[in-house]
């Protein structure tokens, strides 16, 4: 069984932020609230890692 990297996951996220930027932006989400969002779940995801980790999350 193959593990997953972190690329793989980068690239998962970037295909998913990509997706919810378009439903966001068909949804007439102003540009503003879509970029408050991903910082939101940048921030969240970095929380997690670094819990997995062990480590602190990055700035």
């Amino acid at each position: 069984m193959s593990r997953i990297t972190a690329a793989d996951l980068a690239a998962a996220l970037e295909i998913t932020r990509a997706a919810y930027q378009e439903a966001m932006t068909r949804a007439g989400m102003l540009a503003g609230k879509i970029a408050e969002v991903h910082a939101y779940a940048e921030s969240q995801l970095a929380e997690l890692a670094a819990q997995v980790d062990g480590t602190d999350p990055a700035p």
